[in-house]
């Protein structure tokens, strides 16, 4: 679960980790080919002021300035008009600086649903500024002002028509509410005048949260949160507020404002999308262990639980790779049961199973754990040993021949035995050569009297 960051966490992990999310961005393949297209190629001094635009941009996003106050920000715009960035471009380019910084609080675990909506809405402001100040500079002439006479008046119509306001006395005695309040709560006029603010108060708010709302705004500061309030038909609304406490000519507190927008659609869809995301996670966890599952009965022996042929292969091809590439040595060793089809056809296939259980047990408990024994097939097995050379290798092969010779399966009357392959990587080899001089050695072990050790150094001698 992503964990709530604070505003001087979020600085922190900004300040420490610029130049990964500058790098990030200026990588994006995107960024890339609007740099190419415009035949721009990034100088150190260059980058300088990319990483400085990003420390700006932080910087507004953390109400310490305004974008435009930068000094940085001349020399970015000039970098992006000397190259004529068109619009589309100046816009790609900030959503792209915007993903980095998504994606860098997404890896990191800390991109609640509040930093992600703070993040695109500080940005789309700041963008929106920067731009104004592109085109300036672009046409080289100031954008008309507005006759701003009649522009208070409607901007007060429209916040009447679409926010939830009220004013309280310090005590928190409603002096005012708009329409919007009154349509949203229920309540008449007459009936929220003069009456304490938490007349809508819900019972399942916590008081921790209303204390800390006083606490703040008595202090003068300004004050935001999700609230829960109580319609007068005992039905619940959620609303974003922001209580700003307005302050005298001494600097004493004559009334507080709360201005709050509805948001409870959206929290009840939040709440729906959780749900669902909570839901989908456990899916995937469920088709990710199913896929586990799938992925080990793909590369396990069913009847041995050894690795079968094609996860030896696998790790046959690793473990070359590594050898030559660390100049160190690897062996293999390929066994076979003796006269194993004697066994199954006297005994029965049920017996012959339960001797190859046994092997491949006896065996498991005799080799290193970073040795790694597969079931090549039939009754053949294989063993790999990294970092061994063909003399350790021949003893080892020896050692667990004598361990099977002596075991008494109990299954049989007669003992169970098993030949022995053992050769060693050289410089030249392929995976096919070196597989090749293994299975020539127990080859030549079976056909010499069987239950014996043969190293690739015996393949010349005669016995």
């Amino acid at each position: 679960m992503n964990k709530l960051i604070r505003i001087k966490d979020f600085s922190y992990l900004i300040k420490i980790n610029k130049n990964i999310i500058v790098d990030t961005w200026l990588e994006n393949q995107i960024v890339k080919d609007i740099f190419l297209a415009h035949q721009l190629s990034l100088k150190i001094e260059q980058k300088k002021v990319f990483i400085d635009i990003f420390e700006s941009i932080m910087g507004s996003m953390q109400w310490e300035l305004s974008i435009s106050d930068s000094s940085t920000t001349d020399k970015f715009l000039n970098i992006l008009n000397e190259s004529s960035f068109s619009t589309n471009d100046f816009f790609t380019l900030f959503t792209s600086l915007k993903n980095s910084i998504i994606l860098f609080f997404n890896i990191e675990g800390l991109l609640s649903f509040k930093l992600l909506k703070d993040i695109e809405n500080n940005f789309l402001e700041i963008t929106k500024e920067l731009f104004i100040k592109y085109e300036q500079m672009n046409n080289l002439e100031p954008i008309p002002t507005v006759d701003n006479t009649n522009l208070l008046n409607e901007y007060k119509k429209a916040v009447d028509l679409s926010t939830i306001v009220s004013k309280t006395n310090p005590k928190g005695i409603i002096t005012y509410v708009n329409d919007k309040f009154c349509e949203i709560s229920g309540f008449k006029r007459e009936e929220l005048i003069g009456k304490p603010h938490n007349i809508v108060r819900h019972p399942s708010m916590s008081s921790n949260t209303f204390q800390e709302l006083w606490s703040t705004i008595k202090n003068k500061k300004t004050w935001n949160g999700l609230i829960t309030n109580l319609k007068s038909d005992g039905r619940s609304y959620v609303v974003n507020s922001t209580v700003v406490p307005i302050l005298d000519v001494d600097g004493d507190i004559v009334e507080f404002i709360a201005i709050r927008n509805d948001v409870t659609d959206f929290e009840q869809a939040k709440e729906q999308l959780s749900n669902l995301n909570k839901a989908m996670k456990h899916k995937v966890d469920e088709l990710y262990s199913m896929a586990q599952t799938l992925e080990q009965q793909a590369s396990i022996d069913v009847l041995t639980g050894v690795f079968n042929r094609m996860k030896f292969e696998e790790f046959f091809e690793f473990e070359m790779q590594k050898a030559k590439i660390q100049r160190t040595k690897l062996s293999i060793i390929l066994l076979d049961i003796d006269n194993f089809k004697n066994i199954n056809d006297n005994f029965g296939h049920d017996i012959g199973d339960e001797i190859l259980k046994s092997i491949t047990k006896l065996i498991s408990l005799n080799i290193r754990a970073t040795d790694t024994i597969s079931r090549w097939g039939g009754e053949e097995f294989a063993i790999l040993l990294p970092g061994t050379y063909l003399e350790k290798a021949i003893l080892v092969a020896n050692n667990i021949k004598q361990i099977i010779n002596d075991h008494d399966f109990s299954l049989t009357p007669s003992k169970t035995t098993c030949s022995f392959g053992v050769a060693t990587l050289n410089d030249m080899d392929s995976k096919e050569s070196l597989f090749k001089r293994v299975d020539n050695a127990l080859y030549k072990a079976k056909n010499i009297g069987k239950n014996i050790v043969v190293g690739e150094d015996e393949l010349d001698k005669d016995f």
